[in-house]
């Protein structure tokens, strides 16, 4: 008698919890996440993970690149001038100052025209930001050395891409579908990152949205015209 007893004390006190944590869910604003969002998260997640190993792999570069000045300082024959001339012409290029051209793929990218199924979410159809994001990360992981958006260059740390309601919103600009992603790069992992089984543009495909991909052996990809500000860099 003594252990049903205790057991419905616990029984009880596991239910009060639940119900704890159930009113502290709703208090919080808690909202319900699709599929399709929790997916495009994961996939984020992933892309800003192999990111910080882009960029320890980009500090020792840097590394390197401080002992090669050194190197020609020291060396009379070298034109040290010249030298960073040309390192400060290849660093602007990397940060996005200048206009490049090059191979690589043209994506377009427009909401689904599907019939929505019985109490389905609208939602299911419309390209959001999230979306462009995924596949801006993709293309990124894929080598993608130049990126942009409805012809805003999309700068690491510096571009943002956000939801304005059914249109995003790039560098301050604002667009409505379709959007126009242009990469420069290995043309077949381009096409690869967009096209593979599995991939992120492959669910928007499924879910009912347009994603197209074609190559170009040359692609004209603008400069960031945004204003960069650093805040923290003395």
């Amino acid at each position: 008698m003594s252990n049903k007893k205790n057991v419905l004390i616990f029984l009880s006190v596991l239910l009060g919890i639940f119900i704890a944590l159930q009113v502290r869910l709703v208090s919080s604003g808690a909202k319900y996440m699709s599929i399709k969002d929790m997916y495009a998260y994961s996939i984020e997640l992933e892309s800003q993970k192999s990111e910080i190993d882009q960029l320890n792999s980009k500090i020792n570069e840097i590394k390197s690149q401080i002992d090669a000045y050194q190197t020609a300082k020291d060396d009379e024959e070298i034109d040290y001038e010249a030298f960073l001339k040309s390192e400060i012409e290849s660093t602007r290029k990397i940060a996005g100052l200048t206009n490049l051209e090059g191979p690589g793929v043209i994506i377009i990218v427009t909401d689904g025209t599907r019939e929505l199924g019985e109490n389905e979410n609208p939602n299911n159809l419309l390209v959001h930001d999230i979306d462009i994001r995924a596949m801006v990360d993709d293309l990124r992981n894929a080598g993608a050395e130049a990126i942009s958006i409805n012809n805003e260059r999309v700068v690491f740390n510096k571009s943002k891409v956000q939801c304005t309601g059914p249109t995003i919103k790039v560098n301050d600009q604002v667009f409505a579908p379709p959007y126009i992603i242009q990469a420069i790069g290995d043309r077949k992992f381009l096409e690869s990152a967009i096209n593979a089984p599995g991939s992120y543009s492959e669910s928007l495909r499924q879910w009912g949205l347009f994603v197209e991909v074609n190559t170009s052996i040359n692609i004209n990809i603008p400069a960031y015209d945004g204003f960069v500000d650093y805040q923290y860099l003395n």
